[in-house]
């Protein structure tokens, strides 16, 4: 009896250690595949740096005439 206990609490740690080791390697799976690193700026070359900061200001500033437009269309009262 004492070692029918003692071996299925022997099982269970070693089941434990398996499924931690299971999570961590899904747990590193995902991260790679869906929190990708972003780059930082300073390893960025000049024309890189600048070409992000163009594509970054420029669709703010189609969102704030896209906004604009659809402010003058629907946003006013009409006459």
């Amino acid at each position: 009896m004492v070692n029918s206990l003692q071996l299925l609490q022997e099982r269970k740690a070693a089941l434990k250690q398996e499924i931690n080791a299971k999570e961590a390697g899904l747990r590193q799976l995902w991260d790679g595949v869906f929190h990708k690193p972003q780059p930082v700026m300073q390893s960025l070359s000049p024309t890189k740096r600048v070409l992000s900061l163009l594509s970054s200001s420029t669709a703010v500033i189609d969102g704030m005439l896209l906004g604009w437009k659809l402010y003058r269309r629907f946003g006013r009262k009409r006459r």
